[in-house]
């Protein structure tokens, strides 16, 4: 074997690696993150993914929420994430909440993201009875 083979052969098991990383870390999340300011870590994805939650759900909904400007009266833009997870765990529909929240900051009416949560979450409810 010649020195070219050799090192080709010793960066495949790196690369793969890497490409498994990308794949499961979602670094385009991370990235649509950074554009809105919004902390989006590895092991916040990592985490999302133990607890069995789509992290493409939770952190494109947000984005969404940031980008619009909705008004979501957290104390601090990092509660966001949390708050949607604990949505989507609790039983609720993330992108029913965001549409919600999107359609009354086009009609100019107050709405925070904890009514939002509350009113899907007892919408949930009744639809499971």
């Amino acid at each position: 074997m010649d020195l070219t083979t050799m090192i080709l052969l010793m960066l495949v098991p790196e690369m793969i690696f890497i490409l498994f990383l990308a794949w499961y870390l979602r670094l385009h999340l991370i990235f649509k993150g950074i554009e809105v300011k919004l902390a989006v870590t590895p092991m916040a994805l990592i985490g999302m993914r133990l607890r069995r939650v789509n992290p493409d759900l939770i952190v494109l909904n947000a984005v969404k929420l940031l980008k619009a400007g909705v008004n979501l009266q957290l104390e601090n833009q990092e509660d966001l994430l949390p708050t949607l997870e604990a949505h989507h765990l609790a039983g609720g529909n993330v992108a029913r909440v965001t549409a919600a929240l999107l359609e009354a900051k086009n009609r100019a009416a107050i709405l925070n993201l904890k009514e939002a949560c509350a009113i899907d979450l007892k919408l949930s409810f009744e639809e499971k009875q």
